[in-house]
């Protein structure tokens, strides 16, 4: 079953057309990769998503629903985490989280409940009370994470996750991804680091010119291009 699905979905911003066309569909419980240069579409595809713009034609799909006409049930069910922390340095992590569950419309005990459980399932036992200015990189990464899944989205999307991460925490936070997408989460995420994309996702969309080019799985991409690793197909593709 397919969580979300683009049907031709077309974004203009004045005259210029950002998106084109976009057309592709995320399975329910993936992990899906989407790829493509600076000024390709991602992030205004990926803004569409939360409900920060709207669209000039196509349709968006939720569990089969139209998401456009009921945006708040899109945001309700979606979790975003940016490359950039979001939280609010001079709160704790609790603080924060209880600052957006408010947003999200939970009740004050559900939000403890889930909050209760996000600490542990991303090993911050300990660090509740910290202010997000006292937190090293890495784990800024996964108290954003956990502002993200607060209200228990099905959606998730993380956009550049690992970016300013050394290697060892780039692998643990990856760990953490996994461990929510083994819970149901499904997960949406971008990112430049195209090694991570291939070791880590279920299938791969490459987006240019404000297209889907192409998309399929790791095996799909390197049978029909003959060859060895995402970043040379990659390649192959952004020079035609």
């Amino acid at each position: 079953m397919n969580l979300l699905e683009f049907h031709d979905v077309k974004k203009n911003f004045k005259k210029k057309e950002v998106l084109s066309n976009i057309s592709f569909k995320i399975g329910s419980g993936e992990i899906y990769g989407l790829i493509g240069k600076s000024g390709s579409g991602k992030s205004t595809l990926l803004n569409i998503l939360i409900g920060m713009v709207g669209i000039n034609g196509g349709s968006i799909l939720f569990e089969g629903k139209e998401a456009m006409k009921k945006i708040n049930e899109l945001r309700r069910n979606t979790g975003f985490a940016t490359q950039e922390n979001m939280l609010f340095d001079e709160l704790t992590i609790r603080e924060n989280c209880f600052y957006f569950g408010d947003l999200y419309g939970m009740k004050k005990k559900d939000i403890q409940t889930r909050f209760t459980e996000l600490i542990t399932f991303l090993d911050l036992n300990g660090f509740e009370d910290t202010f997000i200015s006292n937190l090293s990189g890495g784990m800024i990464k996964r108290a954003n994470l956990l502002v993200s899944l607060i209200h228990n989205p099905k959606l998730l999307i993380l956009d550049e996750p690992t970016v300013g991460l050394d290697p060892i925490v780039r692998n643990l936070l990856w760990r953490y991804i996994h461990k929510i997408n083994s819970e149901g989460t499904t997960i949406l995420v971008t990112s430049h680091l195209l090694e991570e994309i291939e070791q880590n996702c279920h299938r791969v969309g490459i987006i240019k010119q404000g297209k889907i080019y192409s998309e399929g799985t790791l095996a799909e991409y390197k049978k029909f291009f003959g060859l060895n690793s995402l970043n040379e197909i990659f390649q192959v593709i952004m020079e035609k």
